[in-house]
């Protein structure tokens, strides 16, 4: 499994159980330690806030329109 296809698992399951439906990127990585993930911290934390954001800056930025930032460290799912 891909770490992207990772954290959206985890970021489903996330919003399923909040009413706000956002999460943090130190909570997308200790439940993916939770889940025995392979993949670094610093990994988890480059796709959630960078590749994976779709109002992210920089290079790499928005290669995937999954998340948005709504917040400093608080995202949600597209």
């Amino acid at each position: 499994m891909t770490c992207r296809d990772e954290i959206l698992a985890v970021a489903r399951k996330l919003c399923r159980e909040r009413t706000e439906g956002t999460f943090t990127t130190q909570e997308i990585v200790a439940a993916m330690r939770e889940r025995g993930t392979r993949h670094l911290d610093t990994t988890i934390r480059r796709h959630v806030a960078t590749e994976m954001c779709s109002n992210a800056v920089g290079p790499g930025a928005g290669k995937y329109q999954d998340l948005e930032r709504v917040g400093r460290g608080l995202f949600r799912l597209l």
